[in-house]
Formats: structure tokens, C-alpha cells, sequence
């Protein structure tokens, strides 16, 4: 009888490990804000670059065509853990020897651990300085900005989002 209740303890062990899963995908974010003096620079940053992605360029593209190019990525990348982390688990165990026997075991209990895996984030961000904020000012719904990227397979992508409008 023993044997029979090992097999089914020792799946439900395994299911419980894969309940957690894969990390889920991550999406490539951005964001966009005035900066310096006057609202003279957007400042863009772009989030959660999945790993493969490569950010070529990020531009402002205006209502008659006019385009303003980014002139350095300043890339960057950090580490975060998800902390101290408490969860059920479950333990089996076989005792004895050659003169005792064979004694199988199961514990079950809460496991505390430091949360595993960390995850690593990139970024970049970009400065595109406006030449002359007046135009800017006088039609910023008109503006937009473009971010390009591609993945490991050279295909190549470009995420576009409004660009800040001046208060």
C-alpha cells in the first residue's frame, strides 16, 4: 500500500512546482516628458526591453514631416528580487538500511525562501533637444515619436506614442 500512496504524493509535488510557471513576456514600454529649461527637450525612455531586442533609433517626427533624431541611447540595466517568499511544499523521504528496512516518509509544510530568480530589466533613454520650441508649442498634438527596434531575428519594429504636450 505503501508504494501506491508515494506515486500520487509524489505527482502532486510536481504539479505544485509547475503551478508557479514561466516568467510571463515582457512588453516594450515608453514613455515621453519635457525636460530643461522651457521645455527645450523630450526626454523618452523606453522599459522593459525583452532580451534579444535591440532599440536602434528614436526620433520626433512633426505634422509637416520635420524630423528630429535622438542623438545618443544612454543604455542601462538592473536587477530586482522578488523577495522573501512563503509557499507550501512537500518533502518525501526514504529511512532504513539493510537490517531495518526501507521507511518511506512524506512531510509536507511551508517553505520560506528568498524568492528565487531575480529579473533582469533593461532600458534606454534618449534626449531629443528641440531646435526651437516655438513651432513645437503651437502644434505638439501634431508631433509624434517613433521608437525603433528589432529582435534577434532582424525584424525590425517601430513603436510610435504621442509626444508630451507643453501645459
Amino acid at each position: 500500500m505503501g508504494r501506491f500512496v508515494i506515486v500520487p504524493l509524489f505527482s502532486f509535488a510536481l504539479a505544485a512546482c509547475a503551478a508557479s510557471g514561466p516568467e510571463q513576456p515582457r512588453v516594450l514600454k515608453a514613455r515621453a516628458a519635457l525636460e530643461g529649461p522651457e521645455a527645450a527637450v523630450v526626454e523618452v525612455k523606453v522599459t522593459e526591453i525583452p532580451p534579444g531586442v535591440v532599440v536602434e533609433r528614436i526620433l520626433m517626427i512633426g505634422p509637416g514631416g520635420q524630423r528630429l533624431e535622438a542623438d545618443e541611447l544612454a543604455r542601462s540595466a538592473s536587477e530586482s528580487g522578488p523577495g522573501l517568499v512563503s509557499r507550501p511544499g512537500l518533502g518525501i523521504a526514504v529511512t532504513g538500511g539493510s537490517s531495518s528496512g526501507v521507511n518511506p516518509s512524506v512531510g509536507i509544510g511551508w517553505h520560506v525562501t528568498g524568492g528565487g530568480r531575480g529579473r533582469r530589466s533593461r532600458q534606454v533613454t534618449a534626449q531629443i533637444p528641440l531646435p526651437d520650441p516655438a513651432p513645437y508649442r503651437s502644434a505638439a498634438i501634431g508631433w509624434r515619436i517613433e521608437v525603433h527596434y528589432s529582435d534577434v531575428t532582424g525584424w525590425r519594429q517601430v513603436l510610435t506614442l504621442p509626444a508630451p504636450r507643453i501645459e
